[in-house]
């Protein structure tokens, strides 16, 4: 039987959507997902296929990184369905690993609630670990972090944090951002090959801007206008959307903040995934 997921609408914004994005984690500049949308959320019938593209490029354990003592909760709507999947604690502490390289998380003292989907489109399995405090419901809240991995290899996939809202606003023009950071962003385009050869550990050849995204405050947006056209828009925060390829061919979608130039999320982009609306991708 399809199941059908609801996602939420958030208070953010985005210039464009590319037809081969990434998944979706629960970020707050990416239209998208909130705990249950990286289920299949498919409204027809859909084979599944018992064996998978496999990946085998993993990145070693930083030398700096210590176990924190987390818990592992894991999702019994979405479990694992297949014996060659990583088992949900060892995807987690790959998870957890992930988190420490790209971001330095501590997860002393954390929930990794763990949720296990396949992508048919793509011929891949995933687990995906969203970071909330112990005993909150994760249905009420918002995850500080999020990342998927691929559930047989352990391959890195995609990571983000939580945007923090912030005590002032900023005047939000998305063409007069999209010209001012297109026309001045190699700070960001060297900052963005950084990140992925950080998170990939293949090295980065080419990269070029993209797009623009902000973590906008609704309430300055009257209802039924969109950003481009309401008036007197404000923003928390303003990212600039990095497409960086390796040497592989491999391409990552990277976000970064231009008030910290910290990394937000990033993406490994598949080509194969099917991208409409059933399957929120």
């Amino acid at each position: 039987m399809a199941q059908r997921i609801e996602v939420k609408k958030k208070s953010i914004w985005k210039t464009a959507v590319s037809s081969t994005i990434a998944i979706g984690l629960c970020g707050t500049i990416f239209l998208g997902a909130n705990n249950a949308a990286m289920a299949l959320a498919l409204d027809k019938e859909e084979s599944i296929p018992t064996t998978y593209n496999i990946s085998t490029t993993v990145i070693n354990k930083a030398d700096d990184y210590v176990k924190a003592n987390y818990s592992v909760l894991e999702n019994k709507i979405m479990p694992s369905t297949s014996a060659s999947a990583l088992p949900v604690d060892e995807a987690a502490e790959i998870g957890a690993q992930y988190l420490w390289n790209m971001f330095q998380t501590n997860l002393e003292g954390k929930t990794i609630y763990m949720s296990y989907f396949i992508d048919p489109s793509a011929a891949k399995a995933y687990w995906k670990g969203d970071i909330i405090e112990t005993g909150s419901d994760i249905s009420e809240t918002t995850p500080t972090y999020s990342f998927v991995i691929e559930a047989i290899s352990g391959k890195r996939v995609s990571i983000s944090k939580r945007f923090e809202k912030k005590e002032t606003t900023l005047h939000f023009s998305p063409q007069k951002a999209t010209e001012k950071y297109r026309n001045n962003c190699d700070e960001y385009l060297q900052l963005a090959k950084q990140f992925t050869e950080k998170h990939s550990g293949i090295k980065a050849i080419t990269a070029e801007f993209k797009d623009i995204a902000a973590s906008i405050d609704g309430k300055s947006i009257p209802a039924g206008k969109s950003p481009s056209d309401a008036d007197n828009v404000r923003a928390y925060e303003i990212f600039v959307v990095v497409i960086v390829t390796d040497e592989e061919g491999q391409q990552t979608e990277v976000t970064i903040s231009t008030d910290s130039k910290n990394l937000q999320n990033i993406n490994i982009i598949d080509p194969n995934r099917n991208n409409d609306n059933n399957y929120l991708g």
